[in-house]
Formats: C-alpha cells, structure tokens, sequence
C-alpha cells in the first residue's frame, strides 16, 4: 500500500462517487452492529426490522462494483464500515432501551 498511489486515485475518483461508496460503507457497517445489539438485548420486533433493512440494503452492496484500487480496499471501504458498525453498536443500545 503507497500512500502517494492512494492520493493519486482520490484525486482521481469523482467526489460524488466517493461520497456515495463512503455512506453506503458507514451504513452497512451501522446496520450490521445494530442487529448484533437487539439480538443480545433479545429485542425480537427491533431484531426483525433490523434484518429487513440489513438485507434489502445488503442487496445494495452486492450488487456494487468491486473496489480494485488501493483507496478502495485500504480507506473507502474499512474506515467507514467501522465507523459506521461502531455508530450502530452506540445507537443500538439506546434504541434497545425505548423498546
């Protein structure tokens, strides 16, 4: 992995491409530790709803391109599906709570 290699693909990928690709990352990294949440909180309705969104939205997600750069591989795609999976960790435990 060379840093001066992923510079060059950022400069190169259109913003809105990147953008798109980073929050559907963030959000398939949310929806993943959501469920993991209400399954252990055994929240049986939030753990229904939280599989419906996880596979319509995983549909999404398959069926994408595959990242064949470095920018892909190393940042686009782990940085935010962390992120996003730590996000939904935090929140789940409060939406757990209301239900």
């Amino acid at each position: 992995m060379s840093l001066k290699k992923i510079q060059e693909e950022f400069r190169g990928t259109p913003r809105p491409e990147l953008v798109s690709a980073v929050v559907d990352n963030f959000i398939f990294g949310l929806l993943g530790a959501i469920l993991v949440v209400f399954i252990a909180e055994r929240v049986d309705i939030l753990v229904l709803l939280g599989y419906m969104i996880y596979y319509f939205f995983l549909g999404r997600v398959v069926n994408r391109p595959k990242y064949v750069t470095s920018l892909g591989k190393f940042i686009v795609f782990p940085v935010p599906t962390a992120l996003g999976a730590f996000m939904g960790y935090k929140l789940a435990y409060v939406l757990a709570s209301y239900f």
